[in-house]
């Protein structure tokens, strides 16, 4: 495609570092066009170092991917771009503005090659579009000229270094206001349920928004676990791509279930697709009360780590082995987890060797992998 040519209007900026110019390139013409320079060891005897881009995560693109396939998939934020100048077939030509300001709109001319452009930000992204079966996308560009490779680097690296990751719970709480059906929201509703309903053994136990419930400088109530982390496993718990799901819904689609869903630990994806979340909600209380019964003083103190991050993960690990056994006999009520329960309890302590304790079970590593061992041995589900 080097014999091409594409034509697109830009509007000039002026910042500290320079010039700059933001534009509209659409996705077939811009995967043309791009190209990130992966940092790289360019000689061998002295290891000399080129390029300013990390590697491409292949899991990130496939993700970026099937957001962009979604039916509502949006691009708002700008690719950041340099343009090397030895592809521009002429100087860009200034346009008659008549909005009245003083932007300065430019015509471009520049040769399809994929060096025409390197990219500084967006090289996750512009894969994703590479990889995804969508029509053409326009996207933003703000790129700058022959921008020496020291700023490029700087930029990069200002970029994501100083970018914040979002907060898990916060992003579960704002499917609050979502009014499309989604394993998230789903889970963020029963998340709060979880912690408000005072019949529930988790009531005021977990952090909304992932931190503590204040009414000034007054702490509520001191809760164990973050509304991130219980809604991500109830998630689990429903969906291997949740936002796959959601876009089905958007799309007026019905959700597939197989019989397989129990074995991949999908056990409340039936109830999900039938749209009976209060189902999902009773057996999950019915569990935790049957947890909460059977060790009553250590999920009363919450210095142990059944009542922390990993006895919840664990726990919830354990209900999917559960949740199989009482299919079988089609009862998931709180006698039966009762039963199940005092079953772990009788041997755990018979159990001298590993006691419920951090020591036994560390927060951070292996701590909810070998707690959900044990708690399957207990259980006699081995």
């Amino acid at each position: 495609m080097s014999d091409q040519t594409l034509h697109f209007t830009a509007i000039r900026l002026e910042q500290p570092i320079g010039e700059l110019f933001v534009g509209r390139i659409p996705s077939d013409k811009l995967a043309h066009l791009a190209k990130a320079d992966i940092r790289r060891i360019t000689s061998r005897e002295v290891e000399k170092m080129s390029g300013i881009q990390r590697g491409l995560n292949s899991t990130r693109v496939t993700d970026i991917a099937k957001y962009i396939e979604t039916v509502d998939a949006s691009f708002p934020n700008a690719f950041i771009l340099n343009l090397n100048s030895e592809f521009l077939n002429d100087a860009p030509k200034e346009i008659d503005n008549n909005c009245g300001d003083k932007t300065d709109i430019f015509c471009f001319e520049i040769a399809t090659n994929e060096r025409a452009f390197s990219i500084i930000d967006g090289q996750h992204r512009l894969s994703g579009f590479q990889k995804a079966d969508v029509e053409v996308f326009d996207l933003i560009v703000a790129f700058f000229i022959d921008l020496p490779t020291e700023d490029q680097a700087y930029l990069f690296s200002t970029i994501n270094v100083t970018q914040q990751k979002v907060n898990k719970s916060l992003v579960y709480d704002l499917f609050d206001v979502s009014e499309t059906r989604s394993p998230q929201r789903t889970a963020h509703l029963i998340t709060k349920a979880l912690n408000t309903d005072a019949d529930s053994p988790l009531f005021r136990r977990i952090k909304l928004l992932g931190i503590a419930p204040k009414f000034g400088d007054e702490v509520l109530y001191k809760a164990p676990l973050s509304q991130g982390t219980v809604a991500s496993r109830i998630v689990d718990s429903i969906s291997t791509d949740p936002m796959g799901d959601r876009d089905t819904i958007r799309r007026g689609k019905e959700i597939s279930v197989s019989e397989s869903d129990i074995e991949k630990g999908l056990i409340f994806r039936k109830f999900f697709a039938e749209e009976k979340d209060w189902a999902i909600l009773r057996i999950i209380k019915n569990y935790f009360k049957a947890v909460a019964e059977s060790f009553p003083d250590l999920w009363e103190k919450q210095d142990n780590p059944l009542s922390k991050t990993i006895g919840y993960g664990a726990l919830m690990r354990l209900l999917v082995d559960a949740y199989a056994l009482g299919t079988e006999s089609n009862d998931l009520s709180l006698e039966y987890f009762s039963q199940l329960m005092a079953k772990v309890k009788e041997n755990s302590d018979k159990d001298n060797d590993t006691p419920l304790t951090f020591e036994s079970f560390p927060a951070a590593g292996s701590g909810e992998t070998k707690l959900y061992g044990k708690l399957k041995e207990w259980a006699g589900l081995v």
